[in-house]
């Protein structure tokens, strides 16, 4: 799929797309947006027309989260019958164009915003390539699908079997990469809630983050009613994970 700002900046204004359409080579999908007549419709190729015309490093949409996650490999871990793409934006004001958010042929979509974790920051992104297409998406690393995960997922379900289960299999994800994901991350929630996740995990990459270095803003956080204090992070989670479990 391609956007009539792509088929204008190679050269095909909008009447030509209309000639190119009745002449059956290009099918109109909704307003602002064409297909190759014959091509399948699906939301990667959707994301592909919004990433089009994007810088590579900051596009305007992109997958992340637990489809993030899923795509790259760890669907194993994810919770089974979830269906909803997970699609971030940057910006408050973001919104996906009608002819995608509302295409039956796209599935279920669900956009977030980037919740403190600012697209630019090193070791964002990465490429990938959808079996069978002939094109990339630019879509969240493990390191920060995680993190965008835990940054729209409620108090009350941080310790779930979906979150915790997801870290059993995160067993390669790159420290030096994390760390600067940390260091950039203005949500204070977010990074105390990874470290308590990381650390009841035990992977040896937990052992290798600078958590010295964090900022981790003041004062004690609630992260679970009724929980117990975990003293070196100053957040109330389930006894489990505390430091002194």
């Amino acid at each position: 799929m391609v956007t009539t700002a792509w088929l204008e900046a190679h050269g095909i204004s909008a009447n030509h797309a209309a000639k190119l359409t009745e002449a059956g080579w290009l099918k109109r999908i909704g307003r602002g947006a064409y297909c190759r007549a014959g091509d399948p419709l699906t939301w990667e190729s959707g994301v592909f027309a919004l990433q089009a015309l994007s810088d590579p490093a900051a596009p305007p949409f992109w997958p992340g989260g637990q489809t993030a996650l899923a795509l790259q490999g760890f669907a194993h871990y994810l919770p089974m019958g979830h269906d909803t793409t997970h699609l971030y934006g940057s910006g408050r004001r973001s919104q996906l164009p009608v002819w995608l958010e509302k295409a039956d042929w796209a599935g279920a979509i669900d956009l977030h915003q980037d919740k403190g974790l600012s697209v630019d920051l090193s070791g964002s992104l990465t490429d990938y390539n959808p079996p069978g297409a002939g094109f990339a998406l630019r879509i969240s690393t493990p390191e920060r699908a995680i993190l965008e995960w835990i940054a729209i997922t409620p108090n009350d379900l941080l310790f779930s079997s979906e979150l915790v289960d997801t870290f059993t299999g995160l067993n390669t994800l790159r420290p030096r990469r994390l760390q600067a994901l940390l260091a950039g991350c203005r949500s204070v929630k977010t990074k105390r809630a990874f470290l308590v996740l990381a650390r009841h995990a035990g992977h040896a990459w937990y052992h290798r983050l600078e958590t010295h270095s964090l900022d981790l803003g003041k004062g004690k956080r609630q992260l679970c009613k009724g929980g117990r204090l975990d003293k070196e992070y100053q957040v109330t989670v389930p006894e489990a994970f505390t430091d002194e479990h």
